[in-house]
């Protein structure tokens, strides 16, 4: 449950404030600030390099489909205005940086050149460095929670029309992924505190970027929401993705809770 009330699209507030409150019921939800997450970044595992190993597999699948979510949506947006702005996130997706960014990094501490690379090539970068062979995650099935997650989120997306699928890609998921991916870095720099910066640069990348990412979709989805039924659509799309999501991870959680155990010594009597 979300710590916040998701606002009534027939209320009579401004569209801006619409998509704000709307912002702040994803933040406090269940998917954002989901145990899981915390746990990880707590370090609350045995084995806490084999339970990121196992989540982290997982999630490049989801991770590696962004591209292809991001297309969806794009193809559903009534307005080449709206297009033309969503063109910026697909090409940075592709690994180009414009300058406002690159100092963005620099100032975090991130060399940009690490960065110039396609997203998912990141991610595999990362994988390869905390031992996992990206080619054969991709070689094995998927845990079920994982499919249902990517197919449901992908179909929100693409058939979703464009306040849905603006919901689920802005306010459900570039809207909350600073957060998310806070509590992955804390977990990934406990687990691995001597890994490069240049390896782990896929999430570092995501927690300081996509705040401009968020803040273009929330001005497209502020568009969308000057009727009622925009943000009737907005809230529905907001909705099925962060379900999707807390879902995914209630089921990560019990997986890696049950891995972990297996990994605990015996007691002796």
């Amino acid at each position: 449950m979300s710590k916040e009330l998701i606002p009534c699209p027939s209320s009579a507030m401004h569209a801006g404030e619409f998509v704000a409150r709307l912002q702040r019921y994803a933040i406090t939800s269940h998917a954002a600030d989901h145990p899981l997450l915390a746990a990880l970044g707590q370090g609350a595992f045995h084995d806490l390099r084999g339970a990121l190993r196992r989540f982290l597999r997982e999630y490049y699948v989801y991770s590696r489909n962004f591209t292809r979510y991001l297309g969806a949506v794009m193809s559903n947006l009534e307005s080449s205005e709206h297009r033309a702005l969503l063109s910026s996130n697909a090409a940075e997706e592709a690994g180009l940086l414009d300058a406002c960014h690159a100092e963005e990094l620099r100032r975090v501490g991130i060399d940009p050149e690490a960065a110039r690379a396609p997203h998912p090539e990141l991610y595999r970068r990362f994988l390869r460095a905390i031992e996992i062979d990206p080619d054969t995650c991709l070689r094995t099935p998927p845990h079920l929670a994982t499919q249902v997650f990517c197919e449901t989120f992908h179909d929100i997306c693409r058939f979703g029309g464009q306040g849905q699928s603006i919901g689920a890609l802005g306010i459900a998921t570039e809207g909350i992924v600073r957060q998310m991916y806070g509590r992955l870095l804390a977990a990934i720099a406990r687990a691995w505190p001597s890994l490069p910066p240049r390896d782990r640069v896929f999430f570092d990348l995501h927690a300081t970027v996509d705040d401009d990412h968020a803040r273009v979709l929330l001005g497209i989805a502020q568009d969308m929401a000057e009727v009622p039924e925009g943000r009737r659509q907005l809230a529905l799309g907001t909705l099925k993705a962060l379900q999707a999501r807390a879902a995914f991870f209630d089921q990560m959680m019990m997986l890696l809770r049950g891995e972990d155990a297996s990994e605990v010594p015996a007691s002796r009597c």
